[in-house]
């Protein structure tokens, strides 16, 4: 798989970038070289509401998180995707380290 640099999208976790990167080009079946950053996911990958759910319920499953409906209102890129995992990883550390 060709390596794709999105660069300052997952500063605290650098390693979401690829996972997320390789778990899309796998789940929506497309070419790594379509995932930049500024790539939209209706617009341009033609998602519609069924794949973006189908997406955040494969996302849960890989990083055991839990996205919901709500999380789609801020996902409009490949960037945003990573952007919401990498905040909802954070958040899931800073509860199970018994922070507030």
């Amino acid at each position: 798989m060709a390596c794709i640099s999105m660069r300052g999208t997952c500063a605290m976790y650098p390693s979401i970038e690829q996972s997320v990167l390789a778990l899309m080009t796998e789940h929506l079946s497309v070419d790594p070289a379509q995932l930049q950053p500024e790539t939209q996911l209706v617009d341009q990958l033609y998602l519609d509401s069924l794949d973006l759910m189908d997406l955040l319920l494969t996302l849960n499953d890989a990083f055991d998180i839990e996205l919901g409906v709500e999380d789609l209102v801020s996902i409009k890129t490949v960037a945003d995707v990573c952007r919401v995992v990498e905040r909802r990883l954070a958040g899931a550390g800073q509860r199970e380290g018994g922070q507030p």
